[in-house]
Formats: C-alpha cells, structure tokens, sequence
C-alpha cells in the first residue's frame, strides 16, 4: 500500500514531538483506526498551530473557506474510520460533502493543505483548513 499521502499530511501539518506515533498508527494497517481515533481527541493538541488557516465549527460556512474550496478543485486523498469514504480520491467539494455526514475523523489531504473534521460532539465539530 502506498502511504505517500499519510506520510505528507504528518509531516507537513503535525508538531515534529507527534509525528512518529501518528506515522507508524497511520501507515500499520492494525493501527490505522486507532490512529485516526485518536487523532480525532487530540486534533488540536497534535496540529501544528503555524499551519492552521481557518478553524471553527462554521468552517463549511466562511466566506474565506468557501472560496478557498472554489480555486482549489483538486482531487483529494480521503483518511477516515468510516471504510465508506477511506482511502477514495475526490475533488475538494466532493469530499468535503462526504466528509459532512461522518461522525468520526474525517482527514481529506489536498496537494499543499489538508481539511479536517474532528469528530463530531455535542456542541459542534471542530473543523480546520491547514496549508504549506
């Protein structure tokens, strides 16, 4: 299995002292759902904070983060516990629709940013855009 999208996503937009363990859950076929479970919890914890654009449970909703899904129609890697919507390739919009009826982690990870869906709560989601 080629991994060259999770290995990206870790070591572009997770704090260098979190890498390795999310790397190795991610990248071990056993592991990957609890990686991305707990990676869910600690999303805000595990994120580098220079790389965090736009954050919020409105993020669908901000003017900022809809334009940013109109000039960036890219196809996408999905990362997700739901085995529906892991692993698939779709354009930006597209995923982020898929990703809106998860209640788990939802990690969709374009060419130079990521979108990320924590998982959902009572009291919202927590949602992040993170770029190069």
């Amino acid at each position: 299995m080629d991994y060259t999208a999770e290995e990206r996503f870790v070591r572009s937009f997770i704090k260098k002292s979190r890498r390795d363990r999310l790397l190795l859950e991610l990248m071990t076929p056993e592991r990957r759902s609890k990686g991305l479970d707990r990676f869910c919890h600690q999303a805000s914890e595990l994120l580098d904070k220079s790389r965090i654009v736009l954050q919020g449970d409105d993020l669908d909703r901000q003017p900022e983060f809809q334009r940013f899904v109109k000039e960036h129609d890219e196809d996408c890697y999905i990362l997700s516990q739901d085995f529906w919507m892991d692993e698939e390739f779709l354009p930006l919009p597209e995923a982020i629709e898929k990703a809106a009826l998860s209640f788990d982690a939802v990690i969709i990870i374009g060419s130079t940013f990521a979108v990320i869906y924590a998982e959902s709560m009572k009291g919202g989601r927590d949602k992040y855009l993170v770029c190069m």
